[in-house]
């Protein structure tokens, strides 16, 4: 049986009154499979809860009650009931295996030893159709019912039911995936999807979240805990993120931030935010000239994780001034003793950090770039900026966290 069925059932008691409709039921939610505690009815205006021990039986669309109803004490109803209809019909799933979120469209019951038991909610077109009173056609062309059994939801605050899942199944979601639901979600759920998730992996996800979702969360975060967030974050995302809230809130998680990264971004807030200097990262792979190419792959796995792409390595003098530009490509195929100055290309395309986005994207494109570096006006290379942030460039804002982050 269904949520909706029993809902479409009239109620009779022992001298065959009519006592009206099933408006809803009530269940406890402290059971792995919880009992229908009550169903409940109106008469002459009032709700009335019947005991679920005061039904007889259900035949066909009818609900025979033990006793009259005059008779019958009402079940006592209070405030940690669920109300099947009220509080669980039209509810959201988070679903972690179809990565999004879901309606509950109707909810499974199952008879057995005179009780009614909760089995699932069902998140399926075939839900939908009964509560259409379309049912027996949608089981025609949709044989299989999708179910969420109710014994894998995790916790019932009737914004949202969340199902269990394990931090490891939740890590393996793609960034991009776990930010779908997120941004789907209220806020108090959205920070618990986040606070369940190590470090790293809590800053990918958020940087996939939409910028006005980024904000509130990070505005409704305690202080240290929103500094721990930003400190694992792209420094250019986190810059943009900072730019956007309250001067008192970003002086805050500034000064609880590791003194490195912290003065890494108040150096990127310096710049306007259409620059180049705003929209540039300062995660690049950057090794001296004096190097071999095999004295340059040991340097490469001491940074390869904390850089945004090592497709190109860029080649400093020791003052910091940028001097030539190599790909990964070069580095293979040259032996292990070759220097990188003798092959290092030396007519290489750079943006000052004063220039124009709009410029930007320009070069970016004419010239096929997967990164371009941005130099002060002494040369001195100050970060670079990957294709993905020259695309958001040229691209409705709405659309600018859906860029893949694709030369990590």
């Amino acid at each position: 049986m269904y949520l909706t069925e029993l809902l479409s059932k009239r109620v009779f008691d022992k001298n065959n009154k009519d006592l009206g409709k099933v408006r809803d039921v009530i269940i406890t939610p402290d059971k792995k499979y919880p009992v229908i505690e009550a169903i409940k009815i109106k008469i002459q205006g009032e709700r009335f809860f019947i005991p679920s021990t005061q039904v007889e039986k259900v035949d066909g669309d009818r609900i025979i009650l033990k006793n009259e109803i005059d008779t019958i004490t009402e079940f006592p109803h209070i405030r940690s009931n669920i109300r099947l209809s009220k509080d669980i019909l039209d509810r959201q799933v988070v679903d972690m295996e179809g990565s999004n979120i879901r309606r509950v469209n109707d909810v499974e019951i199952s008879y057995k030893s005179g009780k009614f038991y909760i089995i699932g909610v069902d998140i399926g077109v075939n839900g939908l159709f009964r509560r259409l009173g379309m049912g027996r056609l949608s089981k025609k062309i949709h044989h299989d019912d999708n179910i969420i059994s109710w014994n894998d939801i995790d916790s019932l605050d009737f914004t949202n039911l969340k199902l269990k899942v394990s931090k490891e199944k939740l890590t393996r979601l793609h960034p991009a995936d776990i930010a779908e639901i997120v941004d789907g979600l209220g806020i108090s759920d959205s920070m618990n999807i986040l606070n369940s998730l190590d470090e790293e992996s809590a800053a990918d996800a958020f940087e996939e979240i939409s910028p006005e979702k980024q904000k509130t969360i990070l505005t409704e975060m305690g202080k240290k805990e929103a500094a721990e967030l930003i400190d694992e974050m792209s420094p250019d995302d986190a810059a943009d993120l900072l730019a956007s809230i309250s001067p008192e809130k970003k002086e805050e998680i500034l000064r609880l931030m590791d003194p490195e990264e912290s003065l890494e971004l108040r150096e990127l807030l310096e710049f306007p935010e259409n620059t180049a200097g705003g929209i540039m990262t300062t995660e690049y792979a950057a090794v001296e000239g004096d190097l071999t190419t095999g004295e340059v792959f040991k340097e490469l796995r001491k940074i390869a994780n904390d850089v945004e792409t090592l497709y190109y390595i860029y080649v400093l003098s020791k003052e910091g001034y940028l001097e030539g530009v190599i790909t990964m490509r070069e580095l293979l195929i040259h032996d292990s003793e070759d220097l990188i100055y003798d092959y290092m290309n030396k007519d290489f395309v750079a943006l000052n950090v004063n220039e124009d986005e709009d410029e930007v994207a320009k070069i970016v494109a004419k010239y096929n770039l997967i990164a371009v570096p941005v130099i002060d006006d002494e040369d001195v290379l100050k970060g670079i900026i990957t294709v993905d942030d020259a695309i958001d460039i040229i691209l409705p804002t709405a659309w600018k966290k859906r860029i893949p982050r694709m030369f990590r």
